[in-house]
This record gives structure tokens, sequence and C-alpha cells, in this order.
């Protein structure tokens, strides 16, 4: 602020949403700042932190460039990195609309060099460098108030690319901007929670009801992981907010306009399930809150690395601390109908049910015969 009051003589426009960018040419590198119209302090020092995340990101993909040769996309990423910082004194639309062309050519040349050949032969830096552009190019969508079209870049550069390091400055942005159009999104309908008694249960000799214990202590789940068997913990996540908070209004309302990628097909064996990607409203409007004539399931995606806000609505519980490797979390949200094969994870399972109701159907080990069509 104070770089800009000596620079123009005169105090910080009261902007609604306006973007700072800096460019240092003598190093290709960029960072920026962000001064929303909010009293959320903290807000401003996140998103502050997150232009200098990108700052070193920009020396970073400076010295890679080097490294494979690619002087076209090199010159290309310098031309949008320049032009964009004169955006701060002369948000020009024809200026920002010449950058934004120039994103979708660089997008567009990464596109053709990471769908060559198999996903994991592909350099990652190539991935790295789109999560950049789409960065650069939601910092110039929001220059214009265009919000919507800016977080789908961002959200784009989440699912398709990679990061450098730990940073977060994508998402970071995402949610800043998801904060600024989401008082805009209502939810027409409220959804009716299906009940245990209203899903049928197969029919299953010998079957017997999964244990529960009502918030063991840190020794007695260590004592019940032992025997290598199911059990339900009751009341350990009742303190969560998102235990009040989430439900399918609640996630249009707040993040409505979030990308996310969804599974088609009740289940994922089936010939006809695919993959495509959908705002998270229309997701919830047409499959959760609608009778659908297909079925779609967010399964097993690391949701909170993509809307880094949502892990403000739960916290990590003790239990975790007995993890002998990293603790990986993901999120399922799906409508009714949604199944999952029968298969078999390498690693132990904490399953925390938030909204709704999930059936388990569980074989002891021992039974693996009789459910596989090989010899054991």
């Amino acid at each position: 602020k104070q770089w800009y009051q000596r620079r123009v003589r005169g105090p910080l426009p009261a902007f609604q949403f306006h973007f700072v960018v800096y460019l240092s040419r003598a190093h290709h590198t960029c960072y920026y700042w962000i001064f929303p119209e909010m009293n959320d302090n903290s807000l401003c020092r996140e998103t502050y932190d997150a232009g200098l995340s990108f700052y070193s990101t920009c020396e970073a993909i400076g010295e890679e460039f080097s490294r494979l040769y690619c002087n076209k996309e090199r010159e290309i990423y310098g031309r949008i990195l320049s032009k964009t910082s004169h955006l701060i004194l002369d948000p020009d639309p024809k200026v920002i609309n010449q950058i934004l062309h120039e994103c979708d050519i660089l997008l567009d040349l990464i596109w053709e060099t990471i769908n060559v050949g198999h996903w994991r032969d592909v350099d990652v830096f190539w991935r790295q460098l789109y999560r950049s552009i789409c960065f650069l190019k939601s910092v110039n969508l929001s220059c214009t108030d265009r919000f919507s079209d800016a977080i789908l870049s961002c959200d784009m550069g989440l699912i398709m690319g990679a990061p450098f390091g730990d940073e977060l400055f994508v998402q970071e942005l995402a949610d800043c901007l998801c904060q600024h159009v989401s008082f805009n999104l209502t939810c027409g309908k409220e959804h009716a929670l299906v009940k245990k008694s209203e899903v049928p249960l197969p029919f299953l000799p010998n079957r017997k009801e999964i244990p529960q214990v009502n918030t063991p202590s840190l020794e007695q789940f260590i004592d019940l992981l032992k025997p290598s068997t199911p059990f339900i913990m009751k009341n350990v996540i009742n303190h969560w907010p998102a235990m009040k908070k989430w439900s399918p209004s609640y996630l249009i309302q707040n993040y409505g306009e979030r990308t996310v990628p969804i599974e088609i097909g009740s289940s994922y064996t089936s010939d006809l399930w695919s993959q495509k990607l959908l705002k998270l409203k229309d997701f919830i409007e047409t499959y959760i809150l609608s009778h659908s004539d297909e079925v779609a399931y967010l399964a097993q995606y690391e949701l909170f690395n993509h809307i880094t806000k949502l892990r403000e609505d739960i916290t990590p519980l003790d239990y975790c601390a007995v993890s002998e490797c990293d603790v990986v979390t993901n999120c399922w949200f799906g409508p009714e109908g949604t199944v999952s094969p029968l298969h078999h994870d390498h690693y132990q399972n904490l399953f925390c049910q938030v909204y709704g109701y999930k059936r388990f159907i569980m074989f002891d080990r021992h039974e693996t015969c009789t459910l596989i069509s090989t010899t054991c």
C-alpha cells in the first residue's frame, strides 16, 4: 500500500477486488498482493503469503526452462508475466485479453505434452508449469470481474497440474475468489436424508454386527487395532464443525463454483463408467437434489487439498498418530445408489461419516477363497 501511494501520489483506490502484480524482469519472476474489500486481516495475510510462494515458483520455473531447452514456452511465459505486471496502474481490458490469449496458447502446448504417452512418464515440470499458467490466467480474469472463470482456471490447475513443493497459492486464491461469489449462490431445495431403515440389507447367512465402542482412548484404540478386525467408534467426531454445517445447501452456497472430478456410473467396474469435471453446484443439483437416470459420485478424492477452506470444518484425530506412514485424507460424496465393488485396501482405514448413511459389508480375510474365482 505504501509503495502504491508513493508511486501514484495518492491513496489506494477502494477497489472491490484488486490484484497488484509486480514483475522483476531481471529474474523473470512475479509475485502479487490481493487487496479484497474485507475486514478480515488474516485473509489478507494469507493471500500475501500466497503471493510470496508464487514469487519463488517463478524462479524455479525459469531454471526448468533452461534444463528442458523449451525456448518457445519460455518466451510466451515471459510475455505473460511482463504484460501482467503492467496491470498495476492500467488494467486495460484489451491487454488482459491478449494475456488470456497467450495463456490459452501456452496451456494448449502444455496439454499436448502432458497427454503424449503415459501420464507417469511426463516430466512433472510440465504439470507444474500448467498450474502456474492457470494461476496467472485466473489473476487476469479477476481483473475484469470474471470471477467464475477465474475460479475455474484455478481448479483446472489444481486438478491437472502439480505443485512446486508444498505451495498452496492456487488453493488460497481460489478460496478467496469463491468467498467473493458465494453470496450470489443459493440452493433452491433442501435434501431429505436417506434413513438406515430405507436401505435394504442383502441376504447374508452367518452375518455378524460390527462391534461398537464409545470414544476409546488412544491406548484402547491401539488394542482394538491388533486383531485386524473392524470396529465402530461412536461420538468421536461430534466436535467437528462439519457435523453441524455440512449439507448440500451449505456446499452450494459456499463452494458451488468450485469444479471437481466426478465419476459417472453406479460402480467403477461398470462398462458405462466414465469421469467428467463438474461444478459442485451442478453436481449437487443434478445428482443429489434431483432424481437422475445416471449415478454420479465424487469418490476417493483429496478434496481438502483442493478446497482448503473445508479443512477448517474438521480436525485431525489423535488416532492417526499411530500410523507408520503418511496419512492420506480422501472424500466421498454421492447420492443414494452409489456402490463401491468388493475390494481390499493395503492400508488401515479410519472412515468418518459426516452426513447421510453408508453401509459396509465386510468379509473375513480367511474367506478370500470363497470370494474370488481363482485358486488360493
